[in-house]
């Protein structure tokens, strides 16, 4: 059954939210923070005092406006009236890291990308999450258990994922596209009608793919190459876009776009001549994660809202709000019929094997900085 306009614009709103995010990497900035938050802020946490904790109140969720079910937090608090979530808006990933390295008590968990973990470990404010408070958390699929959300002592847990390829209007694109390497194999022939995402690790890890390379690779020839890669498509794009990100297909004025997954679904539904690939030479893939922080005093009222998120229904709700791609099996009985049985939010297991997942880049970050001051500037 076709969503109403109000249904999707309601969609589509959340998500473009979140497309204006830049997730660049925050690692050249590391080391400074690490040595402000340890050494200029006196507080128990930084000693390794423990912090009293309580079992009751509110904690504060940071991370993008509103990306969470729309009952979710209502039904909590009616399930624990001693209890209670509060949003905390801070729209960028490195704003993220930035707030709890200046300020460690400013929430109690915080949304991140499953391999900027390693940052708040850095600052010292990681807490590991008690799996044994958080038993519903075993409703989460294994494939989506990894590095530190992994099955056994996490540092996070994993609450969605997204894939990055693109999409492409058929009655616009006469050729059948199926990778990366095709879209600069007809680059020329779309010349101005291509966008890329302006974000970093998405299009240099795009040109890694393309080029057959690790897209966590910190080797300063291999990520020149990548970069080469792009640059060689530059002239071909309209531009990089960091907004309204599948837009340009809906109108007509695109006619391929690199973007999520999600995105793409959502475009679908105002027009059917978009199509998603899910490149046969590689997907960047992203793991979102609730990473608790160990400054907070009410971790008990955090496993609490874990484990009451976790459970089917509760998830399912977060996924239809959101029009995210799930991470839970036991939930798509209550996921919206047409979202769980799509191919692009729920694809097959030969295509999650393509999916790659970033590693954290450290000091090799700086190499990506440069890099992508390079495709700017060219």
């Amino acid at each position: 059954m076709k969503k109403s306009e109000k249904e999707l614009w309601e969609l589509r709103v959340a998500n473009a939210q979140r497309n204006v995010i830049n997730r660049r990497r925050f690692h050249s900035m590391a080391g400074g923070l690490v040595a402000l938050s340890l050494g200029g802020l006196g507080s128990a946490w930084a000693s390794g005092q423990a912090v009293k904790q309580l079992t009751s109140g509110t904690i504060t969720l940071g991370g993008w406006p509103d990306w969470i079910g729309k009952d979710n937090i209502p039904d909590f608090r009616k399930a624990y009236p001693d209890a209670d979530v509060r949003l905390a808006s801070i729209p960028g990933e490195e704003d993220r890291i930035a707030k709890l390295a200046t300020d460690p008590a400013a929430v109690d968990i915080m949304l991140l990308v499953e391999n900027d973990v390693q940052r708040l470990i850095d600052l010292g404010v990681s807490a590991p999450v008690d799996l044994g408070a958080v038993p519903n958390y075993a409703n989460i699929d294994e494939a989506f258990k990894v590095g530190y959300a992994a099955a056994s002592q996490p540092r996070c847990v994993t609450t969605d994922y997204g894939k990055t390829g693109f999409g492409y209007r058929r009655d616009i694109v006469k050729e059948d596209l199926k990778s990366w390497a095709d879209v600069w194999k007809v680059a020329e022939k779309y010349k101005g009608k291509i966008t890329f995402l302006n974000q970093p690790q998405f299009v240099i890890g795009t040109g890694l793919i393309v080029n057959g390379d690790s897209i966590s690779s910190t080797d300063g020839s291999t990520v020149r190459r990548a970069a080469d890669k792009i640059i060689e498509i530059k002239p071909y794009l309209k531009r990089f876009v960091d907004t309204d990100i599948s837009k340009g297909l809906v109108d007509d004025s695109v006619a391929i776009a690199m973007s999520w997954d999600y995105d793409i679904y959502l475009a679908q539904q105002e027009n059917e001549n978009i199509v998603w690939v899910a490149p046969e030479d590689g997907i960047y893939g992203y793991l979102d994660v609730w990473a608790p922080v160990n400054t907070s005093e009410r971790l008990p009222v955090v496993w609490k809202f874990f484990d009451f998120f976790f459970q089917p229904r509760q998830y399912a709700n977060f996924v239809n709000t959101l029009g995210t791609a799930a991470c839970m099996e036991a939930s798509k009985p209550f996921i919206d019929k047409r979202m769980a049985n799509s191919e692009i939010l729920n694809p097959s297991k030969e295509v999650l094997k393509r999916v790659q997942y970033p590693k954290p880049l450290g000091e090799g970050q700086r190499i990506w900085d440069r890099e992508w001051l390079r495709i700017q500037a060219a």
